[in-house]
């Protein structure tokens, strides 16, 4: 530690390298594995290499004695889930009443995929009704 640190700037210091590594490992991972698979034909390869960075990662996260995210970290991630899952809701409120519209109609007939997407967004609701359900009313 210099003249200049106290003991809270080491540790910030040393949570922000932890934080950028650990993010490294996962942007790193993920492009040299895309690359690897799809621009120059080494599947495996790729998908190993991406698991790697993803393993990094955890390794990084549990593997240090200092606390990563504090509180502003917490409320800023709760603060974006309940944004996307707003814009999502939006997404599929209005996506699942045009596709269904345009299907009765027979306007346009909605493609099977696009059905697929929107039960994906159901069941990503479903998922978050019964986590939540399940935090609020575990004893």
């Amino acid at each position: 530690m210099t003249h200049t640190e106290t003991p809270t700037t080491g540790r910030l210091s040393r949570q922000r390298s932890y934080r950028r590594l650990m993010v490294g490992f996962v942007v790193v991972g993920t492009l040299l594995g895309l690359t690897l698979r799809e621009l120059l034909g080494y599947p495996l390869v790729g998908e190993t290499v991406y698991w790697l960075g993803i393993l990094g990662f955890l390794a990084v996260w549990q593997g240090t004695s200092i606390s990563l995210f504090d509180e502003r970290d917490r409320a800023l991630e709760r603060r974006a889930s309940h944004l996307t899952l707003s814009l999502f809701a939006v997404v599929l409120v209005v996506g699942a009443s045009a596709a269904r519209l345009l299907s009765y109609t027979n306007t346009y007939t909605v493609p099977v995929e696009l059905w697929a997407v929107l039960w994906g967004y159901v069941a990503l609701f479903v998922v978050f009704a019964v986590v939540y359900l399940g935090l609020r009313y575990r004893g």
